[in-house]
């Protein structure tokens, strides 16, 4: 049995390693674990404390997470606000904008979270912490001040405070891991929301990053309610949605490890999302994009599955950095609108669904190639 990584002195690790370099075999695989679990701890407790001690020199804080934010970001604030109370801070989860996502929905009736909108004055709190995401740290005009970035994929962010799980497929991961190196036991609800936003930016844990989704999920284990999982995992499906899931496998285009489709004109931002989801169901596809018109604009939902592409960047690319862009590494939406080209006439609005669909097309693909 391999010894505790906390009792192993860094004079002994080095000791170890340097015999293990010179015999080899096994030996060698087993210090090298050993170096690997002791740096990740230590990475681990570097990072609680940093984020403690930067949380708890405010009096109240904002969590806020992207605009239709991802299940894994709702769980991690959600983890992150039941800490704050541990460490008698007062907390309370924001979005950036609208939530659209029926999986987004579904976690905030079950858990009871009622987000607040990040475009509202948030001068009532001391501090704000940007949770999730891929793009640019909203900066509320320093008032309140961010005082951390967690995210679970590396980002170029400049801040003083950034927390990536170099090792994590979820953000959710990184917060379970703080509640462990607090020794604090979570409650049913945020034990639950967090397994489940690891569960969900890990595909179900086919997109594994390292065992450290596997640790987070056991340690949360025996604190969920499984029923609760159940439900998450198979929630309801609109007719609308249904509808336009159809369409996107009918209109789908495939190259290589890349998936794209036009649903045409979509009732809800939400079935777009769905579609894009199930385009990455395909055997051999590993990023998807779906597209359509609601109101006047053109959305797209972008989907990576390999860890080497970020949902983000390809829509960045494609689209030249719109401002409608929002989302994470792993799951993106970006907003065109059609200005003046929404006015054109009844009969030649079928030349440009064609313009839309020819172009829409070329960029995707071109940007998931030099993704």
């Amino acid at each position: 049995m391999l010894p505790e990584v906390g009792l192993l002195a860094p004079r002994s690790l080095a000791v170890l390693a340097g015999v293990a370099a010179a015999v080899g075999g096994i030996g060698a695989y087993v210090v090298r674990l050993l170096i690997r679990r002791r740096r990740a701890a230590t990475t681990t407790n570097d990072d609680y404390a940093r984020l403690r001690d930067a949380i708890a020199s405010v009096e109240s804080v904002a969590f806020v997470v992207p605009e239709n934010p991802s299940v894994d970001a709702l769980a991690a604030a959600t983890g992150l606000c039941d800490l704050c109370e541990e460490w008698g801070v007062t907390g309370r989860v924001f979005a950036e904008g609208d939530v659209t996502s029926d999986d987004a929905k579904a976690f905030c009736n079950l858990f009871d979270l009622t987000l607040g909108i990040a475009d509202d004055p948030l001068d009532d709190y001391d501090g704000a912490v940007a949770v999730g995401g891929g793009g640019t740290v909203p900066s509320f005009a320093n008032q309140p001040p961010v005082v951390a970035v967690i995210r679970h994929r590396p980002a170029a962010v400049d801040h003083p405070l950034v927390i990536t799980g170099s090792d994590a497929g979820a953000t959710a991961t990184i917060v379970s891991r703080f509640f462990e190196r607090a020794n604090h036991t979570p409650d049913q609800d945020v034990a639950t929301a967090l397994q489940h936003g690891i569960r969900a930016a890990t595909r179900e844990f086919r997109r594994v990053r390292s065992a450290d989704d596997f640790r987070a999920a056991t340690f949360l284990e025996e604190f969920v309610d499984q029923g609760t999982i159940d439900t998450l995992r198979a929630p309801g499906m609109s007719g609308e949605t249904f509808d336009v899931i159809g369409a996107a496998i009918e209109n789908r285009e495939r190259r290589a490890s890349f998936a794209v489709t036009n649903v045409g004109s979509v009732p809800a931002v939400s079935s777009l999302e769905e579609a894009a989801d199930t385009l990455l169901r395909l055997d051999g596809v590993s990023s998807a994009a779906a597209f359509g018109v609601h109101e006047d604009t053109v959305v797209t939902a972008c989907r990576a599955d390999d860890v080497r592409t970020s949902a983000m960047d390809v829509l960045a690319s494609a689209f030249d950095h719109p401002e409608g862009l929002g989302g994470d590494t792993d799951t993106a939406t970006a907003r065109v609108p059609l200005g003046l080209f929404s006015r054109v006439s009844a009969d030649r609005r079928a030349t440009l669904d064609d313009l839309i669909d020819a172009s829409t097309r070329k960029a995707l693909f071109s940007a998931f190639e030099h993704a």
